[in-house]
């Protein structure tokens, strides 16, 4: 018995159909949707990038952070005004600058502090100082003893309620 080596009208028949590439298990999204940082100064609106990298962040933070309190002003300007070109886009830091200059419309230091420190909250930026110490509360009882031993309710100082005919 001789086996068919050709296929009627030379069509080898279909192969099985390949297995469809199992999809991958769904991927962690960390995607954020990032607002506009807009703000306003004397009428005047600038925008910081609404995100900033991990690297200038750190930057950002540092730049502000690291002139210490017996820092000339000029230091302190330098510091401030670094950490904005750091985070405002170009056009605006532009502007912004001109406007530390202006004598006719300018930006005082102590609004530039004001926008910095904004700016920082809105990337989350923590304390630069750290919060003050808080009390520990009582200590605690001897062990074993329950925090609730030895204690009186409170009596009661509103005058019982009567019932109302309805």
């Amino acid at each position: 018995m001789t086996e068919l080596l050709t296929y009627p009208n030379g069509a080898a028949p279909a192969a099985p159909p390949a297995m469809a590439a199992a999809a991958p298990p769904a991927a962690r999204d960390f995607s954020r949707k990032r607002k506009r940082l807009d703000f306003t100064v004397d009428g005047e609106t600038f925008e910081a990038a609404s995100a900033i990298p991990a690297e200038i962040y750190a930057e950002f933070v540092t730049s502000y952070s690291s002139v210490a309190d017996d820092g000339s002003t000029k230091d302190i300007y330098q510091a401030m005004s670094g950490a904005l070109e750091i985070v405002l886009l170009p056009d605006s830091f532009q502007r912004f600058q001109g406007r530390l200059k202006d004598r006719a419309h300018p930006i005082d230091l102590d609004q530039m502090t004001d926008v910095i420190l904004w700016l920082m909250e809105e990337y989350g930026a923590r304390p630069t100082q750290p919060s003050q110490p808080s009390s520990d509360g009582p200590a605690s009882p001897e062990p074993g003893t329950s925090s609730t031993e030895n204690t009186q309710p409170e009596a009661s100082t509103s005058e019982t309620s009567q019932p109302t005919a309805s």
